[in-house]
């Protein structure tokens, strides 16, 4: 979910992402359903429960969506820091600003749902119904700094309901797709992101990355190398890096007004980063080459990815390495649903957000959350040019490639 050119560029953390997006870090749980269920035409059960798993799905995210919005989890996770303690509706009122009848319905649909604990008990009024936030459910749902913390994305997920009732529909009818446009949905993937920059990119993928002559690219960050990120979105990656590496240069490519309006905030007091509006300057226009070139959760997002490609290649220099994360998606429908758990997932994100962005131009090539396979990227890559591309790692449901000209 990411950045864009004139040919969209898709933006990374604040016009867009996915999922990436990444985008940009969804974790699903769910199995893929089987096509070859035993009984399927007569099994009625199972499909009442795809239904209902699905309403009930839409609805508990919805509440999750409050808790984060309204920072209750943050707030519970404070109150009950100490082991054993609990809170009552009128506590957390008091501490949240909220009304108790409010608290008294959403703390008992998070208990419900197995997000808080109710203590055992006798009674139901407020005061004797006392419930709990646990240890693993306050780092998943609060604790910004673990590498558990994966609620960012559920924030994203009313917009994107929204969208199949108010927009989607009449995609379905014309074929073009909505680009990103809705402040949760790039705020989700930046946070996502951010997430995966501090506990993947840093430690496992710099150390890992090589330029073609074997020098680290660490050890050539650090010695001073000129940088670029195609689909910066709100900054988050440029400032980390440029931060963690202060004798190079980084330069972020977006199209978003509003993600750039976030790194110009972002990088404010950053000496060595700026970003540049890709419409008016593109990553392809540039003067000089560069050494490395990042791209996280882009190109199956964008419309015309293989322009993407082009911009790379013009201004990749030759001993220089392109760093290129997207969805690790399977080659394939079939592949997909046999073998991809979050694969019911991935493709609803898709169709609302994914998809829909790399069609919102005229002619767009439509990849996908789960377009950029391996066999895609190596077709899609050595067609311009870059014959050595290799799968560094996988995490967070991201593949990032080690991508270098032949």
């Amino acid at each position: 979910m990411q950045t864009s050119n004139i040919p969209l560029i898709v933006g990374s953390a604040a016009a867009g992402a996915a999922v990436c997006a990444l985008v940009m870090t969804l974790r699903a749980k769910e199995a893929a359903p089987s096509s070859h269920a035993p009984n399927s035409e007569t099994d009625f059960e199972s499909a009442h429960s795809v239904v209902w798993r699905s309403i009930g799905g839409a609805m508990q995210a919805s509440q999750l969506y409050l808790g984060d919005r309204l920072k209750l989890y943050s707030t519970l996770r404070a109150m009950c820091a100490d082991e054993g303690s609990s809170v009552t509706a009128p506590e957390l009122a008091r501490a949240s600003g909220l009304k108790v009848r409010w608290l008294r319905e959403w703390m008992a649909q998070q208990a419900a749902m197995g997000v808080l604990v109710l203590l055992p008990g006798d009674g139901d009024d407020d005061d004797d119904l006392r419930y709990r936030l646990p240890r693993a459910m306050a780092t998943v749902l609060a604790d910004e700094a673990s590498p558990e913390y994966d609620v960012a994305l559920v924030q994203m997920v009313p917009a994107l309901v929204s969208r199949a009732k108010t927009a989607l529909p009449g995609a379905f009818a014309t074929g073009l797709g909505l680009p990103y446009n809705d402040p949760d949905v790039t705020e989700a993937i930046d946070r996502a992101h951010r997430k995966h920059i501090h506990h993947c990119v840093l430690p496992r993928v710099l150390p890992a990355a090589q330029l073609p002559r074997g020098a680290s690219v660490h050890a050539a960050l650090a010695a001073g190398a000129r940088v670029a990120d195609l689909g910066c979105g709100g900054g988050s990656l440029v400032k980390v890096l440029a931060q963690a590496y202060p004798k190079s240069t980084f330069h972020g490519y977006e199209v978003s007004d509003q993600a750039l309006a976030c790194c110009a905030t972002s990088l404010a007091g950053v000496p060595n980063a700026q970003a540049h509006d890709a419409r008016k300057e593109p990553l392809g226009d540039a003067a000089k080459n560069f050494d490395v070139v990042f791209t996280l959760d882009v190109l199956h997002d964008a419309p015309f990815p293989s322009n993407l490609i082009a911009q790379v290649k013009r201004v990749l220099s030759p001993k220089g390495v392109w760093l290129l994360a997207d969805i690790a998606g399977l080659p394939g429908v079939r592949a997909n649903l046999e073998a991809n758990p979050a694969a019911a997932t991935m493709y609803a994100f898709s169709t609302c957000l994914c998809m829909s962005c790399a069609l919102s131009e005229p002619g767009g090539e439509g990849l996908g959350t789960l377009g950029f396979s391996v066999p895609v990227a190596k077709h899609m890559l050595g067609a311009h040019g870059f014959g050595d591309v290799q799968v560094l790692l996988e995490a967070d449901n991201t593949r990032w490639f080690q991508v270098r000209a032949t």
